[in-house]
């Protein structure tokens, strides 16, 4: 069995937050397909914080909760999609990379 040297990139965006008028999550993601990126998933998640708290109400409902991104390809191809996705994200999110062995 041989394991490969690949980039995990994760994003973590609040599932409210906007660029160019769309949904910055899908924007993301519409941007991993058009990169060719070999898989994107997207998690949802019930609390987190970072510059601010961020969880689920009956009142704000889960428009505003945090979103983790992860994207997982070769390193050539991750870092050509990294000034991309950085554009996209700005300051709406914080990007992490990691080297990861798939099988």
């Amino acid at each position: 069995m041989e394991l490969r040297k690949m980039l995990k990139v994760l994003i973590r965006v609040s599932n409210s937050k906007r660029v160019h008028g769309k949904n910055l999550v899908q924007a993301i993601i519409d941007a991993c397909k058009t990169a060719g990126i070999l898989g994107a998933t997207v998690l949802q998640a019930m609390y987190g914080y970072g510059d601010k708290d961020f969880k689920a109400s009956a009142i704000r409902g889960f428009a505003n909760l945090p979103v983790v991104i992860e994207v997982i390809d070769t390193p050539i191809v991750i870092q050509e999609f990294l000034p991309v996705l950085k554009e996209i994200v700005g300051t709406n999110g914080l990007i992490s990379v990691e080297e990861v062995l798939v099988v």
